[in-house]
């Protein structure tokens, strides 16, 4: 498996730092259920996007 780079923006990093600051553990699961999609990104195939069954 490739390895991947996650890069915030200053919106993104501003927006951790306020859930942190507030202490908003709704806000937080949100942000996080975001976050775990872009770690799975999207499988690759040689000759394209995966085929959706």
């Amino acid at each position: 498996m490739a390895d991947k780079q996650i890069v915030f923006s200053d919106v993104e990093q501003q927006q951790v730092e306020s859930i942190v600051i507030d202490k908003d553990k709704e806000e937080a699961i949100k942000y996080l259920a975001d976050l775990v999609q872009r770690f799975k990104g999207t499988e690759g195939h040689a000759c394209g996007a995966k085929p959706s069954k």
